[in-house]
């Protein structure tokens, strides 16, 4: 009985010894796969990364509003057909006679083509008068005709019509240099002088007298239109214009009618005025210098925010410059672009940052290690957010007077892998494989 009995015991002994190796191979095999689990990044598909880059944007909305300059009405009380002087935008001094005033548009047009001949037979004196042209400066002035005609017609090409026009005086000039040093043909431009003068006797003699002359009431720059809101908006108080005060304004300015035959503009300095809503213009600063848009002219110029008045929930802002490029359009009523801000810096999803320690950051992957970089959010934009380029570094848990918690963390750096999803369960110097 006691041999069968100790049979028993030995077979569950070993029964169990069978079943602990098992179990310790089970374990090791486990322990295998885990290790090979993160050594093949397992944990990799659960968190979602995005490198850190440097992106800029521009901030801006769309704004209608007025230009306001130093301007003097230039009246024609004496009727009849006007023929300007001076082209727009001219300097002038006081008392310069800057149109004439005929009593038929017949004798204006005639004023236009002697002043079309004038400026003919000046260019002509001026190309005819080197007479020591060599052969090489005929050969220079074909290549200069060839090479202008290439500029006109890419100009053409991207709808520039207006490359024609100006590059007309310039191939004339280098087909008179060119058949003067090459052909001889000095003739031809005598000959041609000789006929512009004897139209422009012609056409003068058959000129009935002007009936008056338009004369600058300052001095200034002289626009040969006006549009009957010279004096609305109180050029001198204009920074101080509220909300009300540039409606009513306003109204008086559509309604506005000239009989001016134009203006002069007294001073170089102007203004763009218009209506926002406080809200939009907030982060907008007086003194600070804004790009402004304008679509009429294809332009942007930089302009000074000289005032912005706020009444309520509505605000004027008046922006001031004393640049006067050429070709600008100074329709009084105008549709801008106001750029308000210009954002750059580290752009990470919004959702990404957290706030560990008391300190905004992000996640990030480093090779099997999650660290924290500290982020100084500058800016946030839908669903990204703008970090500042040189975020400082800081120490975490510095203030549980346990220095071994202390943990330094960098500020954000460029390519950095922002981890985007996964980051809840994280926490700085995990190891992740």
């Amino acid at each position: 009985m006691d041999k069968q009995f100790d049979k028993s015991e030995e077979k569950q002994s070993i029964v169990v010894r069978v079943l602990l190796s098992v179990l310790r191979v089970a374990l090791i095999i486990g322990l295998f796969f885990y290790v090979l689990y993160h050594i093949t990044n397992g944990f990799s598909a659960e968190l979602e990364t995005e490198t850190a880059n440097v992106y800029t944007e521009q901030l801006a909305f769309n704004a209608t509003g007025v230009i306001v300059r130093s301007e003097k009405a230039v009246e024609n009380t004496s009727g009849g057909v006007v023929s300007y002087r001076y082209e727009n935008g001219t300097r002038v001094n006081k008392g310069a006679k800057v149109a004439v005033v005929y009593g038929s548009g017949d004798d204006a047009s005639v004023v236009a083509r002697v002043a079309e001949i004038d400026k003919t037979i000046d260019f002509l004196e001026t190309a005819g008068a080197d007479t020591e042209l060599t052969v090489s400066d005929g050969v220079s002035a074909g290549q200069k005709i060839s090479s202008t005609l290439l500029t006109v017609s890419a100009g053409i090409s991207r709808g520039d019509y207006g490359t024609v026009s100006a590059a007309e005086d310039s191939l004339l000039e280098s087909h008179l240099r060119r058949n003067a040093a090459l052909d001889g043909d000095s003739d031809s431009v005598s000959a041609a002088l000789a006929s512009l003068e004897s139209e422009r006797a012609s056409l003068a003699r058959s000129l009935s007298s002007a009936t008056s002359m338009l004369t600058a009431n300052a001095a200034g720059y002289f626009y040969d239109y006006a549009d009957g809101a010279e004096n609305i908006f109180d050029y001198g108080n204009i920074t101080t214009i509220t909300p009300d005060e540039y409606s009513a304004c306003l109204a008086k300015a559509e309604a506005a009618t000239s009989s001016a035959a134009g203006k002069i503009v007294t001073l170089a300095k102007w203004y763009f005025v218009c209506p926002a809503a406080k809200e939009r213009c907030a982060s907008l600063k007086e003194g600070k210098k804004y790009d402004i848009a304008f679509g009429m002219s294809d332009m942007t110029l930089s302009m000074t925010l000289a005032a912005k008045n706020t009444v309520g929930d509505d605000a004027v802002l008046v922006f001031s410059t004393n640049e006067m490029p050429s070709g600008f359009d100074f329709t009084r009523m105008q549709r801008v672009t106001v750029v308000s801000q210009t954002v750059s810096g580290y752009r990470v999803p919004s959702r990404a940052l957290r706030v560990v320690d008391g300190t905004v950051g992000v996640y990030v992957r480093s090779g099997n290690t999650v660290l924290f970089r500290a982020c100084d959010v500058i800016y946030e934009s839908g669903s990204y957010s703008y970090v500042s380029t040189e975020t400082e570094g800081v120490t975490l848990y510095s203030l549980d007077e346990d220095e071994t918690n202390d943990l330094y963390c960098k500020g954000l750096s460029l390519y950095d892998n922002v981890i985007v999803s996964g980051a809840n369960e994280l926490a700085p110097d995990r190891i992740v494989n």
